[in-house]
């Protein structure tokens, strides 16, 4: 037998029994150091996996549901009586989000209306959405979203709590004979 691969399967039995690496050391199990590494690996939270499929109906898709309550959401709500969907995921390829999505359903017909607020355009070029691939890939998803079915509505973050923003939802609605 070589000695490389008497190394490897003395390497892999320490392993099995407990030992633990360190940089280019094995520690036996009961070592200080084992042990903090131990605890630390541990108290590491595992990454919570969410599918999102994309669609209006499935709440998967929102990300910030359960804590995001806005003014503009309450407003919509107040006004219009639909619910706002924060974050929602529309696109499961590209993993593309919008800030806000009013899903409207009347006897069977969906109108999917998209609400961005364009807040980086106040970022200084500190945004991503200011810099050529940035800007690029607004416009890719945006045309996705068109060929989704997708009505979009851009509002600046000082347009966006307005009743011309309800309005703008209500004239989509009106228009598409929902």
């Amino acid at each position: 037998m070589k000695s490389s691969t008497i190394l490897k399967a003395v390497y892999k039995d320490c392993l099995e029994r407990g030992y633990v690496l360190n940089g280019d050391q094995l520690l036996p199990p009961n070592h200080p150091e084992a042990i903090r590494i131990l605890n630390n690996k541990s108290k590491r939270r595992k990454r919570v996996i969410t599918h999102k499929t994309g669609w209006v109906d499935d709440d998967r898709n929102i990300k910030n549901k359960d804590t995001a309550a806005d003014m503009f959401m309450k407003l919509v709500k107040i006004e219009l009586g639909l619910d706002v969907w924060p974050e929602f995921f529309f696109s499961t390829d590209r993993l593309y989000r919008f800030d806000y999505v009013v899903p409207v359903d009347v006897h069977g017909k969906v109108l999917k209306i998209a609400i961005e607020q364009e807040g980086g355009i106040w970022a200084k070029g500190n945004s991503g959405h200011s810099s050529g691939t940035g800007i690029q890939r607004d416009m890719d998803k945006n045309n996705l979203a068109i060929a989704q079915g997708w009505v979009i509505i851009r509002r600046t973050p000082t347009d966006l709590c307005t009743m011309e923003t309800i309005n703008l939802i209500k004239s989509i609605i009106n228009q598409r004979n929902i």
